[in-house]
């Protein structure tokens, strides 16, 4: 019984131990039945908003991918990390090379993995035309300081441009980004 008070046993329904004990049985069962119900509501009300995150997921990845189709020259860049470090569990660890496809409008998390495969974390990339931008929040919560960015002009990027980028406690490495071809993005037209 002293182990049992000793570690703060929790009765259903939040029921105070001494308004427990003076209960019935029957009122203790149906105590027992209605937390159940509870927990049961609440564990159905956590799968529909994982569902409902999984399919906004997907929606957004099909959404991005058909915006990479009908993306114009200009529109789309992709950029590789490599060498690359990224501040991951309190300090800084050799991570694979970072891929990303960015089209303008959209943004993408990546995933960074170190080169042991133990450890990741997720970053936040964007491209405006000008700028691409590496961040360690979403695009509604970032501030300055919290982004790496290359930033060069149509035709650099249309050449393919290298800059050394370096945020604090974010990621460092050479990052080379161009232009994705004409023909990637151009769609093709109907003959009439």
């Amino acid at each position: 019984m002293i182990f049992l008070a000793g570690c703060g046993s929790r009765y259903p329904l939040n029921i105070p131990e001494e308004q427990w004990v003076l209960m019935t049985p029957e009122q203790q069962f149906d105590a027992r039945a209605q937390q159940a119900a509870l927990d049961q509501a609440a564990h159905e009300r956590r799968l529909a908003e994982a569902r409902a995150r999984e399919a906004q997921a997907l929606e957004r990845a099909a959404e991005l991918e058909q915006r990479r189709r009908d993306a114009s020259y200009g529109e789309r860049v992709q950029c590789i990390i490599d060498p690359a470090e990224a501040y991951i569990r309190g300090r800084w660890e050799e991570v694979r090379p970072v891929a990303m496809d960015l089209v303008t409008g959209f943004q993408d998390e990546i995933t960074v993995n170190d080169r042991r495969g133990r450890s990741s974390i997720s970053l936040f990339a964007r491209f405006d035309g000008q700028v691409v931008s590496v961040c360690r929040r979403s695009m509604g919560a970032h501030r300055p300081q919290d982004c790496a960015e290359i930033v060069a002009t149509r035709n650099q990027f249309q050449r393919g441009v290298t800059q050394r980028i370096e945020q604090d406690r974010l990621i460092k490495g050479r990052m080379y980004c161009d232009l994705v071809p004409e023909s990637s993005s151009v769609k093709p037209r109907r003959v009439r």
